[in-house]
This record gives structure tokens, sequence and C-alpha cells, in this order.
């Protein structure tokens, strides 16, 4: 059920970006690369104040997680508030590119590709909904409660994102567990 959720999410994201054409997505995904810097660079310091806000289940010798071991999973809450801080950075970042995207509407009517305007719009947009999805299972992977863990136990959507996704599971792996 998860997965058909995903994959219409995906879709709807390659419409509506196809819908605003190229040079007003190009808006959006340049918005959202300068939020990903950002976010890349100050997601840190964030996440040592985040640990007194948000709380994190402590791992237990029963807990069993999909992909880290016992012994990785005792550092998994510093991870796990570094990914969180980072989400939260992105989506403010996002945020205001949305609201400054409002500016450039008129751009929805120029076309930079004529009649295959669309499909380069679409993919961009695609690619900023997968990295967020991307992201927010990757948060969701080193929570360790057995029904959000039984997500990544079958090999499926959720699963596959996480260990497989291009440069984004190798960059996150780095940023948030090393």
């Amino acid at each position: 059920m998860l997965n058909i959720l995903f994959f219409f999410l995906l879709i709807f994201s390659f419409y509506s970006g196809g819908r605003r054409g190229l040079a007003y997505q190009l808006i959006y995904s340049i918005g959202f690369m300068l939020s990903f810097l950002v976010a890349k660079s100050m997601y840190q310091g964030l996440a040592k104040k985040l640990e007194l806000y948000i709380p994190y289940m402590s791992v237990t010798e029963d807990s069993k997680l999909a992909f880290y071991s016992q012994s990785a999973a005792l550092d998994l809450d510093k991870a796990y508030y570094a990914a969180v801080s980072f989400f939260l950075i992105l989506a403010i970042g996002w945020l205001v590119t949305k609201f400054i995207g409002i500016f450039f509407m008129k751009l929805r009517f120029v076309s930079i590709l004529d009649e295959l305007d669309w499909l380069p719009a679409g993919l961009l947009n695609m690619g900023v909904y997968y990295t967020f999805i991307c992201l927010f299972f990757y948060i969701l992977s080193m929570i360790p409660l057995a029904t959000i863990q039984n997500l990544f136990f079958k090999p499926d959507f959720a699963s596959f994102v996480v260990k497989h996704s291009p440069i984004l599971s190798n960059m996150f792996e780095q940023m948030f567990l090393k």
C-alpha cells in the first residue's frame, strides 16, 4: 500500500512539474538546490539543539534494525538528530522557495524547449520529490520501533530508496552516520 502511495506521489510530482514548464521549474529546482546546500552546511549545529526537544527511542538488545548493526545502533541517536535537523532546514528552505516562486508565475508561459518543455520540468520536479521521499525513509529507518522497521525488512520501495538510491543513499550515509 505504501509503495502505491509513493508511486502516485512521484507520478503527481512529474505531472505538476510538467505543467509548470521548464523555465518556472528551474526556479524551484535552483531554490531546492540552494536549500539543500544551506541545510548541508547548517544541520550539525541544529542537531545538538534538537536533542533537547525531540525524543528518540532507546535502542535495546531486542531492537531489530533493518539496515544497522547492534553496535552501530547505539550511536544512531546522533545520526537521527542530524537527519531530522537536515530535513527541517531543507523543508524551511523549500517553503521559502515556494513563496519566492509565486513572484515568477509568468515563467509558466515561457517555453524553452517548445513542445518538449514539460519533460525535463517533470523530471526535475520528480527529482526534488524523490529526494524528500528518500530523506523521509532514511529518517524512518533510524527509529527502533518494530512497526516502522517492518517496512524495511521486505524488499520493496522503502528499502530500495534507503539503500540503493543513486547518489542520495551514499550521501546521506556519509553525512549522518560517519
